[in-house]
């Protein structure tokens, strides 16, 4: 009885953590103190955009932000109707392709 009482508590409390870890917002960061040790987490910054590539085709995006600290690519599955000069706030996960760090998008949100 307390071993199967003891197994649920111990799944509820694995759960409750699960989903508190995907609805709680990492702390904003600058784009500069974004590095390889930073790999596969989430990160949260805010810039301004500087440069948006779209291939519609695959449904895919580039957004190059940049900050008072620096610039950084910024990688999404959307099209998403920017302008350049447009104040975003981004989180994600920061990833790496050819050697440069970039973030994949995951809320996009006007700054």
């Amino acid at each position: 009885m307390i071993t199967k009482l003891s197994l649920i508590l111990s799944l509820l409390g694995i759960i409750t953590l699960l989903i508190l870890a995907n609805i709680t917002e990492p702390e904003q960061i600058n784009i500069k103190d974004i590095t390889i040790k930073n790999l596969n987490k989430k990160a949260k910054i805010q810039g301004e955009v500087v440069r948006i590539k779209s291939y519609e085709k695959s449904n895919f995006q580039i957004i190059k932000l940049k900050d008072s600290s620096g610039e950084i690519e910024i990688t999404t599955n959307k099209i998403l109707d920017l302008k350049n000069n447009q104040e975003l706030i981004i989180i994600g996960r920061i990833t790496q392709y050819k050697n440069s760090l970039q973030i994949q998008a995951e809320k996009i949100m006007q700054g």
